[in-house]
């Protein structure tokens, strides 16, 4: 899906929904949390990916309490194999996996015979008052639909058009487009870099459209299927291309923040189409805030509730869909101010993706800690601010655990308040989310943290025994999993049986499964569990989408390919913004020609791109700190032993206190660590 911020219905990438709300004012509406995030996705509707960046609505000031005593929820059951018995490999083989970006040239050559298709468009020239059809996207229905617009404003970068009959204020547009082509245009291309320029049609004008009907309190989207020639992208306008809706108020400076967030997500599109939401996101939020806006209470409403997992991305219905926009906008902004401009832009332009781009870039740049020596990783910058977003003290430490660029930063609140000792606790706690607990037992006491030491990649093991084919995630990306079999010697019928489960997100990602006799054409097979329905125009043919819930055997007909040798591949085609946990395969059997496999000995013969061989666990890790308030205030970062326990001393006097820190730190898994806290 692109990425989009949208208050029902599909998740857009980049997509902002309507706001009445001043730009600098940091308040949101408690409704924020259906807002429709999803514009400044990269939606791949069509055959393509749209980058939606939707703002959500807000009417209603939102007050954030000062502090909240809710209690961890334990979602997770501590499981604590010995250290020594947990398998390293999974994590090892993750590691090293590579997720292919998607082509849509090469996609629509391969699997829909559309090929030698040209990657830009005859140019156009326009003047004012000149009228075009351009596609719309309306989110809420995933229809899209052809608009006549007009040409009502000009600049060096910018055309701004206007769908007929809708009345529009020409000083405020003017203001607008001016503010854009004079400040957002220069101040988001000398921080993230260039969009495609002149790009798909050969003008390095930006298309900005006034449209109607995109969807309920959506602000505006930018689309990158409109980046592509229409041949491959049914629904592309062939131009960098924004839309507004007509519900925005033109003159609002929120409508100002959603074009200086947008074309960061263009500017993504052309450098790095395929980097994880959190981080697009983040940055096209950071894109607003250079430029002087406020981004709309977002992370107001993250401090409700820091127990989110930073690395992962939510669906546009989730409750935490805005919360996720404020942590992701926090984690980037507290980089730029600790680390520069410098090692920021270079973080923009790292060809990695996720937390490993984040470890690549201070390694390269050799950034290391004064307090230790040692060059500093994703995992220490998040502790390091998940205690400045409880401290936010520049006077603690070295002066790390601040804001000086955001000073108005908003602090978390706490978890749970221990006052009364000796006290045992559990929890559970998101992978790269936040607990905080407050701890005003006076005396001397141990705290015992106990972790758990094994973590599950998925929700489900394998079919059989412990090992399975996995799609892996990503965004904007194109995962293989394929092998030759032999039927020459086969005349009869030819059925192949497997096992798969899968949870792909509705309506815009899909696997196939394909056959080719020469590795060059590929057929895309017809299977009892698939669908031919594609409400959003991503979908190459019969594919797998939606979710199993459970394993389920699918068995499909090969008897066409009887006396040939034929390639047999799964490809798991994802667009942008938003993925789910993706496709498991095990227990492969064609009986014609005594071929069985479960995967448990080795990759049997397929051959992977993206796709990885995978057991169902991981080493868990946490990291713990803890802030002492006395006199002076200090911050430990607490080491952990190998089985994920350790006893840290407090001494507390009359009035003093502590905080302890958790998070889990697992990768690739989007599943909770139980964790339980003793003192005594």
């Amino acid at each position: 899906m692109f990425h989009m911020r949208k208050t029902s219905g599909r998740r857009p990438l980049f997509m902002e929904t309507s706001s009445s709300q001043s730009s600098s004012t940091p308040k949101i509406i408690a409704a924020i949390v259906a807002v429709l995030v999803c514009c400044s996705c990269v939606a791949i509707v069509g055959a393509g990916a749209f980058f939606y960046t939707a703002y959500k609505e807000v009417s209603t000031p939102f007050t954030p309490p000062t502090e909240s005593t809710d209690t961890p929820a334990p979602t997770a059951q501590i499981d604590r194999p010995p250290v020594d018995d947990i398998s390293r490999e999974t994590l090892e083989t993750l590691g090293q996996a590579q997720v292919p970006e998607n082509d849509p040239y090469e996609l629509a050559c391969r699997l829909q015979a559309v090929c030698n298709v040209s990657e830009t468009v005859q140019a156009k020239s326009y003047q004012v008052g000149d009228t075009e059809k351009f596609w719309i996207l309306n989110s809420d229905t995933t229809e899209h639909f052809q608009i006549d617009a007009t040409l009502r404003y000009a600049t060096p970068h910018s055309y701004f058009w206007v769908e007929e009959g809708t009345p529009v204020d020409e000083n405020d547009m003017k203001a607008l487009m001016d503010t854009f082509e004079e400040k957002i245009y220069p101040t988001d291309r000398e921080f993230f870099g260039s969009e495609a320029n002149p790009g798909v049609d050969g003008d390095p004008h930006i298309y900005v459209i006034y449209a109607s009907s995109i969807g309920h309190n959506i602000a505006g989207y930018f689309s990158s299927s409109d980046s592509y020639n229409p041949l491959a992208k049914e629904y592309s306008n062939a131009h960098e291309t924004y839309v507004l809706g007509t519900s925005q108020d033109l003159g609002d400076a929120y409508t100002y923040a959603t074009l200086a967030h947008e074309f960061v997500h263009m500017i993504q599109n052309a450098s790095d189409r395929n980097d994880v939401s959190w981080m697009n996101e983040g940055f096209a939020e950071v894109g607003a805030f250079l430029n002087g806006y406020d981004i709309g209470g977002a992370d107001w409403l993250y401090v409700q509730n820091p127990d989110l997992q930073l690395n992962t991305w939510v669906d546009n219905a989730s409750p935490d869909f805005s919360a996720h926009y404020g942590q992701s906008f926090l984690y980037l902004t507290y980089f730029l101010d600790r680390f520069g401009e410098e090692a920021t832009k270079a973080l923009t332009n790292n060809p990695e993706n996720d937390l490993t781009s984040v470890d690549g870039t201070l390694a390269e740049l050799n950034i290391t800690d004064p307090q230790t020596g040692n060059v500093i990783t994703a995992d220490d910058v998040f502790m390091d601010w998940a205690v400045t977003m409880h401290l936010m003290d520049k006077s603690v430490g070295d002066g790390r655990y601040t804001y000086n660029n955001y000073p108005s930063a908003p602090k978390v609140t706490v978890s749970e308040s221990v006052s009364s000792c000796p006290q045992s606790l559990s929890g559970s706690v998101n992978q790269y989310g936040m607990d905080y607990y407050t701890i005003g037992c006076e005396g001397d006491y141990t705290l015992r943290f106990n972790g758990s030491t094994a973590a599950g990649l998925l929700p489900v093991s394998a079919n059989s025994g412990k090992y399975m084919f996995w799609s892996n995630r990503g965004d904007e990306s194109d995962m293989t999993l394929t092998r030759e079999f032999d039927f020459t010697g086969v005349s009869g019928p030819i059925s192949m049986s497997f096992a798969m489960w899968y949870d792909l997100e509705t309506d815009y990602d899909y696997v196939f499964l394909e056959a080719s006799t020469d590795g060059e054409t590929w057929e895309i097979l017809s299977t009892p569990s698939g669908t031919g329905e594609d409400p959003s125009g991503n979908s190459y043919g019969w594919g797998y989408n939606g979710q199993t819930n459970d394993w389920v055997t699918e068995e499909v007909d090969l008897s066409q390919f009887a006396g040939q040798t034929v390639q047999i591949r799964f490809e798991y085609v994802t667009d942008a913004a938003l993925n789910g946990e993706g496709f498991l395969l095990d227990d492969v059997q064609i009986e014609a020609i005594d071929y069985q496999s479960d995967f448990e000995a080795d990759d049997n013969g397929w051959e992977a791109a993206g796709f990885v061989r995978v057991e169902n666990v991981l080493p868990q890790t946490y990291r713990l700190a803890l802030i002492t308030k006395g006199a002076t205030t200090t911050v430990t970062q607490i080491p952990l032993n190998p089985d994920q326990t350790v006893d840290i001393p407090l001494s507390l006097k009359s009035g003093e206190e502590a905080v302890l820190v958790v998070s889990g730190t697992t990768r690739f898994t989007r599943l909770p660590a139980a964790y339980q806290i003793e003192i005594k």
